[in-house]
């Protein structure tokens, strides 16, 4: 309902956010979810799109779903999942591209927080999954699997991982001299 009162947060590091409570999924049932939106920095931005949302539907009552509209005859109406997909679809078809069903949005999330490096347990997170299900939406392992392991092998990030382990060894009083005690070892 609007009167769940999404929360938009500003997090230690400066992430932008927004979460809210809905009352029911498909998996967890009555027991409902918190949903969390991060923001990006593109105009796939989903916090802004929820922002905008409220911009423009600022009268709509508070007993009223989350996602309602107002029509232009000042009936208020929620956004269904039919009213959704026609709409894109809509703005799809008249760019030339081809109908889009409501699962391919959770597969292509999916895919797409795998590609941009997002580790597989903050996506099963993020979409809800209770089980390992989501695993069958990766659709481009062709893609994922080198993206990922060449990403691990970067310089910048190998670097990155030398440094957090040097810290470790400065703050826990290790001399490098015993580390390299046993890089000798291993070498000879």
């Amino acid at each position: 309902m609007r009167s769940s009162n999404p929360i938009f947060r500003t997090l230690l590091d400066s992430t932008n956010s927004l979460d809210f409570r809905i009352p029911w999924t498909k998996s967890t049932r009555e027991r409902g979810a918190d949903v969390v939106l991060t923001a990006r920095s593109d105009p796939l931005c989903p916090c802004v799109a929820v922002l905008n949302h409220f911009m423009i539907n600022n009268k709509i009552p508070s007993d009223q779903p989350l996602f309602s509209y107002e029509l232009p005859n000042g009936v208020y109406c929620p956004m269904t999942k039919q009213d959704f997909l026609s709409f894109v679809n809509k703005v799809w078809s008249d760019a030339g591209l081809l109908q889009i069903y409501g699962h391919s949005f959770r597969i292509g999330g999916a895919v797409e927080l795998l590609l941009a490096g997002v580790p597989p347990e903050v996506v099963a997170a993020t979409g809800g999954w209770t089980s390992l299900t989501f695993l069958l939406y990766w659709r481009r392992l062709k893609d994922l699997l080198p993206m990922s392991t060449a990403r691990a092998y970067r310089r910048s990030e190998i670097d990155r991982l030398s440094k957090i382990f040097d810290d470790f060894r400065v703050r826990k009083k290790i001399p490098k001299t015993f580390l390299d005690s046993f890089d000798d070892a291993f070498v000879h």
